[in-house]
């Protein structure tokens, strides 16, 4: 932790806080978190798990948001860290946490760090202050459940494999099974064929317009909505919450199925991913839909969770900064969603309702 006892005009001499700072342009809260950590201790993050926001309103400053994040680092960067007197801004320790609660706090800070400290799963909090004392402190609720679609809302593995295995004769890969392709459900086309065959951003764009010379005619309708996923979006709706698509299929595809099996009413809005490739991952997916949601909504990021089936859900959700829920029954490994953050992991759309209530 920082003890500030450096900086000039400082709200925060002499307390002890998180280690942050600021967002610069175009960062998701992710980056924002990877850069500062790496300014301020040495320390280059690799994984990390969001736990929520935290608004503060005080009487005297800005208002202010802070995404909450915690991270496990080595032996070996702890060791590397520099710390004591040579940050700018303060002095920086590694704290025991039995000995967090009797350094000089902000109240607010008292009550996320507990919860912090006792592996809750959600921390959000609204906090005012009035001449530096804690006048208000309110958990911020969910209101806003964004899905993934390909494997969370409908079972779309058909047609994507059946159009993967189309698209793959190009480079000479013949697939016997199509069943043998599952991993090309959740993931951006070019990811999956970057990473999975070695193929250059150029012939990956080629595979991805040959893919959908057969998904846009036939295999976009090669699929099924998964078991309950009516009676699921009924319930939500009907308790409340205002429901979105977040998937990094392209948008116009995603509001071709909802309409057509007849679920786009259930949704105010249906965001994914662009042609043009400027809005590709679920991250950059997620941050188009805050921008449309916060124009009216300036709570919308705070009381929002993603539900969804892969690694790739969980890791945009904690790269854009909202918890996130994991469903089994799709095509990713629910281990990798675990260790990711995923609050929860549900096997039923059933119980998604119960989940969000319990554990969120």
């Amino acid at each position: 932790m920082m003890h500030r006892t450096k900086k000039e005009n400082d709200v925060n001499e002499g307390k002890w806080i998180g280690i942050g700072g600021k967002f610069e342009d175009g960062e998701t809260a992710g980056e924002c978190l990877i850069r500062e950590v790496t300014e301020e201790t040495g320390i280059e993050l690799h994984s990390f798990i969001f736990h929520g926001i935290i608004y503060f309103r005080n009487d005297e400053y800005e208002d202010e948001e802070m995404y909450l994040y915690s991270a496990h680092i080595t032996d070996g960067q702890a060791e590397a860290v520099s710390c004591g007197d040579s940050c700018p801004e303060g002095e920086l320790r590694f704290v025991p946490d039995e000995d967090i609660m009797s350094l000089n706090l902000w109240d607010g800070d008292r009550i996320f760090l507990k919860e912090l400290l006792d592996n809750k799963i959600r921390i959000s909090y609204d906090l005012t202050y009035e001449h530096g004392k804690l006048v208000k402190c309110e958990k911020v609720p969910v209101r806003n459940i964004l899905f993934d679609l390909d494997g969370t809302l409908i079972d779309t593995g058909e047609g994507i494999m059946k159009c993967a295995a189309h698209s793959l004769k190009a480079i000479g890969v013949e697939v016997d099974d199509w069943r043998e392709l599952s991993f090309f459900v959740g993931p951006p086309l070019v990811y999956t064929y970057t990473h999975r065959y070695g193929v250059d951003m150029d012939k990956a764009r080629e595979l991805v317009k040959i893919y959908r010379e057969r998904y846009n005619p036939i295999g976009v309708y090669e699929c099924t909505p998964y078991p309950g996923v009516r009676d699921c979006l009924e319930e939500l709706k009907n308790k409340g919450y205002k429901l979105y698509v977040a998937s990094s299929k392209p948008e116009n595809m995603c509001r071709l199925l909802m309409e057509h099996f007849d679920l786009a009413d259930y949704f105010d809005d249906i965001a994914g991913s662009t042609p043009d490739g400027r809005i590709d991952t679920k991250a950059q997916v997620l941050t188009e839909l805050f921008r449309r949601g916060s124009a009216d909504d300036p709570s919308f990021i705070g009381e929002s969770v993603l539900i969804g089936d892969t690694r790739f859900d969980i890791e945009g959700a904690v790269n854009a900064g909202i918890s996130s829920l994991g469903v089994s029954f799709g095509y990713g490994d629910t281990n990798e969603m675990t260790n990711l953050g995923a609050s929860v992991i549900v096997d039923r759309m059933e119980e998604i309702t119960d989940s969000l209530f319990q554990n969120l």
